[in-house]
């Protein structure tokens, strides 16, 4: 245990150095009112409709507003699970006292700026270094999702802030902080049930700074308490005594059937598939009683075919990394579909003269394509280099994020927007490379 926790105060220094670019820190200023200029365009020019599962968030959101009570209730428990649910607790009051989705926009836009600022206090917390910081800021500010997401009502963005903001108050010096922060990841988890990786690494985080126990006990104290108040708010709504009631096994089973290819295809749960159940029989049926049903089809076919579930891991890393395209459907008012192979074979036809003529939406996307493709090849980079330079253990409560985020995935199925919760990971890691390079070639001069 001491090879993982020896202080590495010295190997960041040597890796990173302790000055203060002038030139980069505007080059971070810069790249923040590019991506605050971004996101007001999409604002101010989006005209779409909510689409998959925004649509359901904002939907259900209304459907509460129009009835007078919070989400869930008794009847959202049969027939179907829950989804989002703290999001669409937080879209609730907004709606009723604006009455428009837009104000879930400027929401997450909140969101990206909370964002934000966690990660960076995560980067210099974890490099000790003002240049790691600024150049963190640089990755994140020209990331393409963060300017568009902003318009799409899903729970990516708020489920990060509120996740990497509990990280960051890890790394202040107060006692009552580990409660928030354990408050923080609780309810991040209730928005998407995302929240084992993230606290995992915040334990990880108290471990690796030498906190005593009640540091440990105040995390835990938060979480319990966020848990049971949520499970009080549900059993108010609905009678319910439960926190997450949700069909998590469905995506188990879109990974694991017969017609599993990796990707995020919901045929196993039409006519004649493994999945399927008769729509006047599911109406009647609880949510655990689904979850049972597509929990034992998914189990029973691994049983039975354990080497082609284990050669679906690939492919699902592949759909889960590949493409970070997802987000661009607001370019086009949500009338065309940006995520997946079909919008990069389109792509490809359009580079031939094919398909159609290029929009600023095509432009901005596959911009946005060829940044994330080289901000994950700089985060290859950046954890072999951490390794060489001695600097890996002060970023490993983000690697583990990182792989435990993608075990996860391995377990199910695999989609482009995964990958959204874990682009500050990349973004911290490929900026820590770029300095520590940039600071060897200082010393070498």
């Amino acid at each position: 245990m001491q090879f993982f926790l020896r202080d590495e105060s010295s190997a960041r220094l040597r890796a990173f150095g302790n000055t203060r670019s002038r030139g980069l820190t505007v080059a971070a200023v810069c790249c923040y009112v590019l991506m605050l200029a971004m996101q007001l365009y999409v604002l101010l020019t989006f005209r779409g409709e909510p689409i998959s599962d925004a649509a359901r968030y904002v939907g259900t959101a209304m459907r509460c507003v129009r009835e007078g009570h919070f989400y869930p209730v008794a009847a959202d428990f049969v027939g179907k699970g829950t989804a989002g649910t703290g999001y669409v607790n937080l879209l609730i009051p907004l709606l009723r006292l604006t009455g428009s989705v837009r104000s879930a926009y400027i929401l997450n836009m909140f969101f990206v700026q909370i964002l934000l600022l966690s990660v960076l206090t995560l980067a210099y917390r974890a490099t000790a270094s003002p240049d790691v910081c600024a150049c963190t800021a640089v990755f994140f500010c020209l990331s393409a999702p963060y300017w568009s997401e902003i318009c799409v009502a899903r729970t990516e963005l708020c489920f990060s802030a509120l996740a990497f903001a509990a990280l960051a108050l890890l790394f202040r010096k107060r006692g009552g902080l580990p409660f928030l922060a354990g408050l923080l990841l609780a309810y991040a988890n209730w928005v998407r049930p995302l929240g084992i990786p993230f606290f995992v690494s915040a334990l990880w985080v108290l471990l690796y700074r030498r906190q005593k126990w009640h540091s440990y006990a105040r995390l835990l104290a938060g979480a319990a308490v966020m848990v049971a108040a949520i499970c009080l708010f549900t059993y108010h709504s609905s009678g319910r005594f439960v926190y997450q009631p949700t069909i998590g096994s469905g995506n188990l089973l879109i990974g694991a059937n017969a017609d599993a290819d990796g990707s995020y295809s919901d045929a196993v749960f039409a006519e004649g598939h493994a999945g399927f159940i008769p729509s006047a029989q599911k109406k009647t049926m609880d949510y655990t009683e689904i979850n049972a049903v597509y929990s034992a089809a998914a189990k029973a076919w691994i049983r039975e075919n354990p080497g082609k579930y284990i050669s679906l891991i690939p492919k699902k890393l592949f759909y889960m990394y590949a493409t970070d395209t997802y987000a661009g459907e607001v370019y086009f008012d949500n009338l065309k579909t940006t995520a997946g192979k079909d919008y990069v074979r389109r792509i490809a036809d359009m580079l031939r003269g094919q398909d159609r003529a290029w929009t600023f939406g095509d432009v901005v996307i596959c911009y946005g394509q060829a940044f994330y493709m080289l901000t994950f090849a700089l985060f290859l980079w950046g954890v072999i280099r951490s390794m060489r330079r001695g600097y890996w253990r002060s970023l490993s409560f983000l690697y583990g994020i990182f792989l435990i985020g993608t075990a996860m995935v391995c377990l199910t199925v695999g989609s482009g927007r995964y990958h959204f919760p874990y682009l500050p990971v990349l973004q911290i890691t490929a900026a820590a490379a770029v300095e520590s390079a940039a600071h060897s070639r200082r010393v070498q001069q």
